[in-house]
């Protein structure tokens, strides 16, 4: 199982930056058709929050784009998480947020988290970061 970071997402919609767009859309069209990746309820709030802020979405064109992304297997972001988090943190100095999507990695047993924001082939907690844009 494959964990998705909200940069991916966010890629799959931003078209100036050419190769990352088609990779990251290529990777988006996999997980909607369910190839054993997975993203957390973090992940889509993150996605909304960059579409608004970033690109001046509508509310409407947010709810399509939350639409099509919320295809991707999600999970919930549970309480207990967040002690895992801080573990997480604490023990290799990352971002809280970060932390708390590794956490969700982890607790779903996902071997890869697929982001461009951790050190590309670290292991965190038992999972290995995967930089799909290098």
């Amino acid at each position: 199982m494959k964990f998705i970071d909200s940069n991916i997402l966010i890629y799959a919609v931003d078209e100036a930056q050419p190769d990352k767009y088609e990779r990251a859309c290529n990777i988006v069209e996999a997980a909607i058709r369910g190839n054993g990746f997975v993203i957390s309820v973090q992940v889509l709030n993150e996605f909304a929050s960059v579409l608004y802020r970033k690109f001046k979405k509508s509310d409407d064109e947010v709810r399509e784009l939350l639409s099509i992304a919320g295809r991707i297997k999600t999970v919930p972001v549970m309480p207990e998480w967040t002690q895992l988090a801080i573990d997480i943190k604490a023990q290799y100095g990352l971002q809280f947020y970060d932390s708390l999507l590794l956490a969700a990695a982890q607790v779903n047993k996902c071997q890869e988290f697929w982001s461009e924001d951790l050190n590309d082939g670290q292991i965190y907690c038992g999972v290995k970061a995967v930089n799909p844009f290098k």
